[in-house]
């Protein structure tokens, strides 16, 4: 526990000017076994189906936003959403800047007291917020297709992970909304799943947030089927 707390400090806390260099010296501190390397770098060595680059026409239309708020302002406003992995700031963002019509927080809190937390910052309509200790996949399972306006996935940054929760999330989003989600950087293996995920399907980059601390958010934006 106090390793992966540390090693997430690590990786979430310096700015994005000195990625290369905090890169070698995270690697050198918490050092991954070959087979299981999950640094951007690391998964698109050891996984061939994971391209060198988003293609071009995956983002000609991308927009660049300045921070994680903007993003949720983007977003449809009002709609029905999911967030997987979600602390107090991040509930109240969402709620400040998209106040969504119904809104299912998921996440394995450690205390009741975090989970209480959250939810109160959640606000809105005390029946349209749902809140679940439960994993991204299931929640999502629980969803009738087409069901949701977006999703934000804020999980365990994996790539196995993260490109399992962008494939459920597609059946998920309605046609015309969102996939979006957080730490779309080289320490984890958000990037590389993001890339075989578009380019495995018709999703195109539509938003990129550019935070110095490199903590970047992104949206896919599904288009019809």
């Amino acid at each position: 526990m106090v390793l992966s707390l540390a090693k997430r400090v690590v990786a979430e806390s310096c700015p994005e000017r000195l990625d290369p260099l905090l890169a070698g010296l995270y690697q050198t501190a918490f050092p991954a076994s070959s087979s299981a390397d999950s640094t951007a770098a690391g998964v698109l060595e050891r996984v061939d189906e994971v391209p060198e680059s988003l293609p071009r026409e995956a983002f000609a239309h991308a927009t660049l936003l300045s921070d994680r708020e903007e993003l949720f302002r983007e977003l449809p406003a009002e709609g029905t959403v999911a967030v997987f992995g979600v602390s107090e700031d991040l509930a109240a963002s969402i709620r400040s800047a998209a106040d969504p019509a119904a809104l299912t927080l998921a996440d394995d809190w450690e205390t009741d007291e975090a989970r209480r937390a959250v939810r109160e910052r959640a606000g809105g309509d005390p029946d349209a917020v749902r809140v679940n200790d439960a994993d991204s996949l299931a929640v999502l399972d629980a969803f009738d297709d087409g069901a949701l306006d977006w999703v934000y996935v804020n999980s365990t940054h994996e790539y196995e992970d993260t490109l399992a929760e962008l494939r459920a999330s597609a059946e998920k989003v309605v046609d015309d909304g969102y996939i979006a989600g957080d730490d779309y950087n080289v320490f984890h293996g958000v990037i590389p799943a993001v890339h075989q995920f578009c380019a495995e399907t018709d999703c195109e980059l539509a938003y990129l947030t550019i935070e110095t601390h490199g903590r970047r958010s992104y949206a896919l934006r599904k288009t019809e089927s």
